[in-house]
């Protein structure tokens, strides 16, 4: 969904959690789960839509580099069905 369509849907249909929302300023994958007010801030919905698309990208791509490091070095994990 756009960016331009995510705001006329919170403009023609406001309900409530539609215009709000908070996050986390250091993210959960991160360790920035258990914090306190200092690790948190307000989004627009729209925002933190994007925010969290960006960081699960993000963390999709940390995964994969921690794999691809973690059975580079040992040529045998490649023949080695998993």
């Amino acid at each position: 969904v756009s960016f331009v369509m995510q705001l006329n849907e919170i403009i023609t249909n406001p309900t409530e959690g539609h215009f709000w929302q908070v996050d986390h300023i250091k993210p959960v994958y991160s360790g920035g789960g258990q914090c306190s007010l200092e690790n948190l801030q307000t989004l627009c919905t729209v925002c933190h839509r994007e925010r969290t698309a960006k960081q699960a990208k993000e963390r999709s791509q940390m995964k994969r580099q921690s794999l691809a490091t973690k059975y580079g070095c040992d040529i045998t994990k490649f023949f080695v069905k998993m």
